[in-house]
């Protein structure tokens, strides 16, 4: 599992108003209510600083969009997000959304509530029946990360078989120890030295769990959470910021670490 505290910035489609529209927009509204519910996970029932997309003009939607795509914006939700959809897909979200009536995002449906929120909970008696197969400095947080697979996952990864259901995935956070330079303390094999646990990241896959989540950017049926030093759940975390973090990683059963873990499977 890739490292990933919310992402402060999601969903930062867009800039200003000011910033001129593209002349040509020609979507289908219809087709794009059929894909937007992904868009409406961080969009509707908003707060913060997370933009609204209700009654932005088409034209400008569909060149963010397209500019995420590409690569020529950089933010990890958005260039996922948009990296699923086709130039039909883009201009047809794109209409939908244009011609919202302003105010209708203020209340978020139940099925964007249930697509928000996770079904993991923190596994009983972590670490026993987990292997630890990576450690890694988070360079720039001053943290250091453990992770961490079940058994039922490993044992998978020996067989050369795909991850199956019941799989789970740990990180452990750490605060590195810091010198009198306020710089981490090294350890051993590169790993620096750690005195305060800061939290958990989690990822499950369990039969039915992808149900609640939009086909468009669906990981089969992972899903995924954070869990304060006490193991108790981050209320406020959108899971779907980390499930749309993970569609990039679909080769890999939307796993980043895979090859990591793939590496302890068959160490000698």
């Amino acid at each position: 599992m890739r490292s990933n505290p919310l992402i402060s910035a999601v969903g930062v489609l867009v800039i200003s108003l000011a910033v001129p529209t593209i002349a040509l927009a020609g979507g289908d509204a219809a087709a794009g209510k059929a894909k937007m519910q992904a868009c409406a996970a961080c969009h509707v029932g908003i707060t913060g600083d997370t933009p609204h997309l209700v009654g932005q003009r088409e034209g400008y939607i569909a060149k963010q969009l397209k500019a995420f795509k590409a690569g020529d914006r950089k933010h990890p939700v958005m260039n996922a997000m948009a990296g699923a959809l086709n130039d039909a897909d883009v201009e047809n979200i794109a209409a939908f959304w244009s011609k919202e009536a302003a105010g209708s995002d203020a209340t978020a449906s139940e099925e964007v509530v249930a697509m928000r929120k996770t079904k993991m909970t923190f596994p009983k008696d972590f670490p026993k029946g987990f292997v630890e197969y990576s450690a890694r400095n988070k360079d720039g947080q001053n943290a250091v990360a453990r992770e961490y697979i079940n058994d039922v996952g490993m044992k998978a990864i020996k067989a050369g078989q795909p991850l199956p259901e019941g799989t789970i995935i740990m990180v452990v956070n750490y605060a590195a120890k810091l010198d009198a330079n306020k710089k981490p303390t090294p350890d051993k094999d590169g790993i620096w030295a750690t005195e305060k646990l800061a939290g958990y990241e989690g990822m499950e896959t369990r039969a039915g769990w992808g149900n609640d989540i939009p086909e468009l950017v669906r990981n089969q049926n992972w899903n995924y959470a954070l869990f304060g030093p006490d193991k108790a759940p981050k209320a406020d975390l959108n899971q779907m910021i980390c499930v749309t973090c993970h569609v990039p990683a679909a080769s890999k059963g939307y796993v980043f670490s895979l090859e990591k873990i793939q590496t302890k499977a068959h160490a000698k």
